[in-house]
């Protein structure tokens, strides 16, 4: 059987724009890479800007795209596609995958939907230093019992402001982690901080900066990591990190189409910590699944075969 290869540029709006520190989100765009190999099998593959993790130009990946259709992996000079082509070629896709119930996924908080139990994610740095300590403290007194509450800077803390928010929030029990607070600059000095910090510390866009997974399965076992999974280009290294840490390692959203979100769910199975895969903002759009939002996901949640009639569904 002759291969086959093809891509589609899929653009999905969020019903709330998302606030970070770098600016609201209000629109993904992902390009989606569909193979059908030799044997029959089905696997697909994404790529998407996200500021902070992959501000490319997606004119320029999908011409890669084009060439990959034509061209295979014959052409070797693919800039972009790195993350979406190891998908594609990793193990997730296959047909004897075990099924897995994931722990209950971690809810992003906004305005619009404050979530109140279970694992919690809030984007901070929204504020300046002082008021925010004081509005999340003031939320973190009226949370209830066995909440985990996971906080998210994006970079932008100063050494200074890391110091006062570990001050104000170490009583908290319920912290599980600061994720990513220091910028660029601060990386070894975050990484050598964390060995005595009273609040556990989170990497996310530092481990992108890592060239291999290999550096990556070096760090300090306390820190907890984030992975984005669409933004790296070893898959089956990830998930040999993920499977050798899985008690500090969270497999997190970058707001993909159902086809990478598929791909995350089923490389969360190789991590004990909530995902934080929370899709609320996609729910009730006409290609969604509805296994794709339930408290607790299945891995894998829908067949490769539901996948396809989709995918054809969508290039018509």
């Amino acid at each position: 059987m002759k291969p086959t290869r093809s891509y589609h540029l899929l653009s999905q709006t969020l019903h709330h724009p998302l606030a970070t520190s770098r600016g609201l989100i209000r629109e993904k765009k992902a390009l989606v890479l569909h193979l059908v190999d030799e044997c029959g099998q089905i696997s697909f593959g994404e790529i998407s800007p996200l500021p902070g993790f992959g501000d490319f130009k997606l004119e320029q990946a999908i011409s890669e795209a084009k060439i990959w259709t034509e061209k295979g992996w014959e052409f070797q000079s693919f800039s972009l596609l790195g993350p979406a082509l190891s998908c594609l070629q990793s193990g997730i896709w296959g047909s004897c995958l075990p099924e897995t119930t994931l722990p209950e996924t971690a809810h992003i908080w906004s305005k619009e939907k404050p979530a109140t139990n279970g694992v919690i994610k809030r984007k901070i740095g929204l504020l300046s230093t002082r008021e925010e300590i004081h509005v999340v403290c003031k939320w973190l007194d009226q949370l209830g019992e066995g909440v985990t509450v996971r906080l998210d800077p994006n970079e932008s803390f100063s050494r200074d402001d890391l110091k006062r928010w570990i001050d104000a929030i170490h009583p908290y029990e319920c912290i599980q982690f600061i994720e990513q607070p220091t910028a660029r600059e601060d990386e070894d000095w975050l990484i050598e901080f964390s060995q005595d910090s009273p609040v556990p510390l989170a990497l996310d866009e530092a481990l992108l900066r890592m060239k291999s997974m290999h550096i990556i399965s070096q760090l300090p076992l306390h820190l907890f990591l984030v992975f984005k999974p669409t933004f790296y280009d070893d898959w089956e290294g990830m998930a040999q990190v993920i499977q050798h840490r899985k008690d500090h390692v969270v497999v997190s959203t970058g707001f993909e189409s159902p086809f990478g979100y598929e791909a995350l769910i089923r490389l969360s199975a190789y991590s004990s910590l909530s995902p934080g895969l929370d899709r609320t903002c996609f729910i009730d759009q006409s290609h969604e699944f509805s296994s794709h939002h339930q408290p607790a996901l299945t891995s894998p949640s829908v067949p490769v075969a539901d996948l396809h009639r989709l995918w054809n569904r969508l290039k018509r």
